[in-house]
């Protein structure tokens, strides 16, 4: 107890004041003025606070000195540069709570007499700049875009204004068919006046021309490079003993079309994806020009076209084509051969009018279906194939689009091409377009190869009746489906399937066709495996530009997350603002008695709020980068792309995506909830949970359908976000034995480092890492938090990239 009066103490307080301290002084950034070496009673002292002092701290609020030796924290909007002395912060500073001097703002900020922080403009004036200079160059690309294409700006106005548009445009479209038609047929009579007015069919013949030149390269030179495929038995038994593929026997010849018919459920795309290798077979031989051999190995030098049109549709017809083309010429061709390639495949598939319009989709207007098809085609006519698998290409097609696809199809077997192609019923005109017919009766079973234009006479020595006026494509389907006229005799399709047997066993070979070793091909093909694709980083470079012209053409995808994350980050803002300083903890010894109940856990609970904020706003983003195009990527797997080269590609090229995001949310949140965290730790604390959530959005994309990514990846950002720390505490979590749920979150760790750096300031007044302490945090490691935000981030991608390929591997064959 103290010798002192109680007169030092407040008026109606009758409490002996109680020394705290032996030294005339008060620590830096306490403020007491009467205390005075002068005078040995002047020592710091505590007195009992007034009912009314008592209510305030109670309340978490300071009151006045209760004492007159009794010291306070020096009170934010000023500074005290010692215990004497309390001055008012001046115009251009900031002062908090127990300041000992005034900090000076930085500049592009806002700071009157007497604020406890700074209002920082400087990020908001960057990012609306940043915004001003990215809308610039965007609209110049795309003016710069549309003039090369001849495309009017009009296409540049926002969608509803288009409609009124459209008719003038399908005229402008017909002109310019038209008119890119003709000019070819003057080139034509001009270098041989001969020439006369062709078919579609003849056309697409002399089109295929302009492909010689970059077939004769990409195969080393040699121009009489060929696939022949022969297969002894192909057969396919489910894991539950249900055959789908019984004894398939037969050859399909280089330099001719072959189609694959059959009743649906025959098993027509199951016997091509065996024969593929997409499927691994459980019996059978199959030859590749004479030796046995198994696809994989010839992967590089097969194309296959899927039945629907899987492309990037916000890419034109010139990307998609030209991508795949340098991801699979050989690696040493110049970028001006590539575009040369590129150039004839557009010109021999009839597409260079529509070069630079962009594919479209329900939503989007685009190339048409039969235009989308050539595409198709055309993005693995590009990788120059031996041989091209399509399934059902003409399907969904009108008939004379249908028929352009069959005539195109047909003039590449002039380059020696392979084509295999699974179709259904089609007209007779398309019918007539392929050389030879593989007919597979129900149960996977052969009953007919050979050439088209003896199927209906074979048929017809069985009995089988043909009206003259029918379509032989469907009267084959009638009998393959047991539904065929025959007046004869009564022959079901096990006996189609038997006849065929006795035939091609009678034969020795199917039709007399002979599969000749060729020792020059194998010989060759290793050459051509080795110099075919690009290397990995030239296909990451390709794949990171080629998703920055995706982001360029889906620019108001971007905007609205870019506003999402603008609108968090000024919720967040707006709900601190005005709010006076956030944090007050107990006051350090000796000064502990004097101390309010401290506010400490509104420091926490932004950390979690933040972290909710950032998970709303980026997870349905982040789910789009990798969800939206799943076949895509099965596709180009299939194909010999490099699967890490996307997936690193794309990862890289959304980091401008979210950091442009983390921006404008920081810049946002900063000038309206001024921290005392300076902006730079700010900043990556906000892009580092970006990064984060991006990743789980990443991870959940791949095993999640579409419809239902986003929502999951919203909620497994919320987990993260709840384990902040602000509640569960890490504390408890600790005591239930769980805590290493917290570890692995992002959010803990940014949660951690901002709790750090926000009552950091304070540590000079306040029992700072007792506030910490109450939250399981540790305070001065936020070099440590960055770092292991980074690791997680990095973590959730290595996870995503590698259910992106393992998970239906089956569809990367």
């Amino acid at each position: 107890m103290s010798n002192m009066d109680a007169s030092v103490c407040l008026a109606g307080n009758t409490t002996v004041p109680v020394i705290i301290s032996d030294r005339h002084a008060c620590d830096p950034g306490y403020y007491c003025p009467h205390v005075d070496s002068k005078n040995p009673a002047s020592l710091p002292s505590y007195c009992a606070p007034t009912d009314d002092c008592q209510l305030l701290r109670l309340q978490g609020k300071a009151c006045q000195a209760q004492g007159l030796y009794e010291p306070v924290v020096c009170p934010s909007g000023y500074y005290c540069p010692d215990w004497k002395t309390m001055i008012r912060c001046p115009s251009g500073y900031y002062c908090h709570s127990g300041s000992s001097a005034p900090i000076k703002c930085d500049s592009l900020s806002i700071c009157g007499e007497g604020t406890h922080s700074q209002m920082y403009y400087g990020p908001l004036i960057f990012a609306l700049l940043l915004d001003f200079v990215l809308f610039a160059f965007v609209l110049a690309r795309r003016v710069a875009a549309l003039k090369a294409s001849e495309t009017p700006l009009s296409v540049m106005l926002p969608a509803w204004s288009q409609r009124f548009l459209r008719k003038d445009a399908d005229v402008k479209e017909t002109e310019n068919m038209v008119a890119h038609q003709t000019i070819q047929l003057d080139l034509i009579k001009k270098d041989d006046p001969e020439i006369v007015p062709y078919s579609p069919r003849e056309r697409s013949v002399i089109d295929t021309s302009c492909l010689v030149k970059g077939f004769s390269r990409a195969l080393g030179g040699r121009t009489d490079l060929s696939m022949n495929f022969k297969f002894r038995n192909l057969s396919l038994v489910l894991p539950d003993g249900k055959p789908i593929l019984s004894g398939v026997t037969g050859e399909i010849r280089p330099g001719r079309m072959t189609a694959i018919m059959g009743p649906s459920g025959a098993g027509k795309t199951t016997f091509m994806n065996v024969l593929m290798g997409k499927v691994k077979r459980t019996g059978g031989t199959l030859y590749v020009n004479g030796q046995e051999s198994e696809m994989h190995v010839f992967r590089k030098v097969i194309g296959y076209v899927p039945q629907e049109d899987i492309m990037l549709r916000e890419l034109t017809v010139w990307e998609n084509v030209l991508h795949s083309a340098k991801i699979r010429l050989p690696g040493d061709w110049s970028a001006k051969d590539v575009e040369e390639h590129v150039h004839g495949v557009l010109s021999a598939l009839n597409l260079s009018h529509v070069a630079h319009t962009i594919i479209g989709d329900e939503t989007t207007r685009g190339v048409s279906g039969g235009q989308r098809k050539r595409v198709n085609i055309g993005m693995e006519l590009a990788a120059v194939p031996l041989a091209i698998f399509l399934d059902e290409p003409t399907s969904g097609l009108d008939a004379t689009a249908a028929l352009d696809v069959a005539d195109i199809m047909s003039s590449l077997t002039h380059l020696g091409l392979t084509l295999v192609a699974v179709i259904h019923q089609p007209r007779v005109e398309i019918f007539e377009r392929f050389d030879d017919l593989l007919m597979i009766a129900p149960g996977g079973l052969t009953a007919y190869l050979g050439p088209v234009n003896e199927a209906k006479t074979y048929f017809e020595a069985m009995g089988f009746q043909f009206a003259p006026t029918a379509n032989t494509a469907d009267v084959l389907m009638d009998i393959l489906s047991g539904r065929g006229i025959n007046n004869l005799q009564n022959i079901t399709v096990d006996d189609l399937v038997v006849a065929w047997e006795k035939r091609s066993a009678g034969d020795g070979d199917i039709d007399g066709l002979q599969s000749v070793s060729d020792t020059e091909f194998h010989e060759h093909v290793p050459t051509l495996r080795r110099t075919r694709g690009a290397n990995i980083f030239w296909q990451i470079y390709h794949c990171h530009n080629r998703y920055l012209v995706q982001q360029e053409r889906t620019l108001s995808s971007l905007v609205l997350e870019v506003f999402v994350g603008t609108a968090a980050g000024l919720l967040m803002g707006v709900a601190m603002a005005d709010q006076g300083e956030l944090y007050y903890g107990v006051w350090k010894l000796p000064y502990t008695k004097m101390s309010p109940a401290p506010l400490e856990y509104i420091v926490a609970l932004y950390g979690l709020l933040i972290g909710m904020s950032i998970g709303l706003a980026g997870a349905p983003a982040g789910v789009k980068v990798f969800g939206e195009e799943k076949p895509v990527f099965w596709r180009e797997a299939a194909a010999g792309h490099s699967r890490f080269s996307y997936y690193v590609g794309k990862t890289i090229g959304t980091v401008y995506r979210f950091t442009l995001s983390s921006l404008h949310f920081s810049a946002v949140y900063y000038f309206f909830a001024q921290p005392l965290v300076p902006f730079a730790i700010q900043y990556v604390l906000i892009l580092l949970q970006f990064f984060g959530v991006y990743g789980v959005a990443a991870t959940v994309s791949t095993i999640v359908k579409r419809d239902n990514a986003a929502l999951l990846a919203v909620v497994v950002g919320l987990f993260h976000a709840v384990f902040s720390g602000f509640g569960p505490t890490l504390v408890q979590a600790r005591d239930w034995g769980i805590d290493f749920l917290w570890a692995i979150s992002f959010n803990k760790w940014a949660a951690e480092a901002q709790y750090s750096e926000s009552i950091m300031p304070f540590k000079d007044v306040y029992l700072t890492e007792e506030s910490a302490k109450v939250f399981g945090y540790v305070t001065g490691r936020t070099t440590l938090s960055v770092v292991l935000m980074l690791a997680i981030g990095c973590v959730w991608r290595i996870i995503a990239f590698v259910l992106l390929t393992f998970v239906n591997r089956d569809k990367q064959r």
